[in-house]
């Protein structure tokens, strides 16, 4: 289903331009992009990935937009999930009222899937990206440097780096409560510098072949824990959902050949995603549904 966008963005609600001009100003790129939003879509088909969402021409012009928000921050998916549902600048961006309760961070990765499969959708990309570029100048940005692709890709990967990342620091943490004797006995000397210390995060501004080395780091890691785990023959260990989640998302991410574990170059196309996609399209449709009542 092919759907031409004209004002699809309804006027910024009254709460969230006062709460917005009150702290930022004209120059500031949210700003000036929600000031420009319907104008970055102007006469652009949009597509609805499953042929099934209702009325889905804001929803995809956000998704569009939050990606394009996430590289610009470097902000993987459950980051730019609390922006969407806690910053006023990106509620503006996106004329949402500032009671809107955010989207699932699942639903940029499953967009992003489809972007990379749909040659239609990168090009609806790299077209809102060159029209953005005018809004970058004026706020003192600089303009994107990478293609449409190369765009959704570094969003891929920096999401994915976080995911695995967040995943081992959760399950250490769960470990150390649950089973620190076990957990003693099987410890890395560099994992508490790793990932014991909580307010540590990942800089993601590096450069891609050092955040994939880091992702192979991890990799090896989750790997190894999960090796001692499955040789403990403890099956309440064993079975817990941290435990169990882990073991998907580095099927998910690694590919295990050889007993060598690498890092998949395939952006986010092995990614499972935590809901359904009728509980993806759900999410997606409460986002007109809340258009018309802001």
């Amino acid at each position: 289903m092919r759907f031409v966008s004209s004002e699809i963005f309804p006027p910024v609600p009254t709460e969230t331009a006062r709460a917005a001009r009150s702290v930022f100003g004209r120059s500031n790129f949210y700003l000036a992009t929600g000031d420009q939003v319907n104008s970055l879509f102007s006469g652009i088909i949009l597509e609805d990935p499953h042929g099934r969402i209702h009325k889905p021409s804001r929803s995809q012009a956000m998704l569009y937009l939050i990606t394009i928000f996430q590289y610009v921050e470097t902000l993987p998916d459950n980051s730019a999930a609390d922006a969407l549902r806690l910053r006023t600048d990106w509620k503006y961006a996106l004329h949402l009222p500032l009671t809107y309760p955010g989207l699932s961070a699942s639903s940029f990765c499953e967009f992003r899937k489809w972007l990379l499969s749909d040659r239609t959708g990168e090009q609806t990309l790299q077209t809102i990206l060159t029209r953005l570029s005018e809004v970058m100048l004026v706020t003192g940005k600089p303009c994107f440097s990478l293609p449409s692709g190369d765009i959704v890709r570094k969003v891929c990967l920096l999401s994915r780096l976080a995911m695995v990342w967040d995943s081992i620091g959760e399950i250490l943490g769960v470990l150390a409560g649950k089973q620190p004797e076990w957990l003693r006995t099987v410890n890395l000397p560099h994992w508490y510098e790793r990932y014991g210390n909580h307010q540590k995060t990942i800089n993601l501004v590096a450069r891609d072949s050092e955040l994939e080395a880091l992702a192979q780091q991890i990799g090896a890691d989750g790997d190894y824990l999960l090796k001692a785990i499955s040789d403990a023959h403890d099956l309440a260990l064993a079975n817990l959902p941290e435990i169990l989640g882990m073991k998907q998302i580095w099927k998910d991410q690694y590919v295990l050949g050889e007993g060598k574990i690498s890092w998949r170059k395939d952006a986010c196309a092995y990614c499972s995603s935590p809901i359904h996609e009728k509980g993806f399209n759900e999410k997606i449709n409460r986002t007109g549904t809340e258009r018309r009542s802001a």
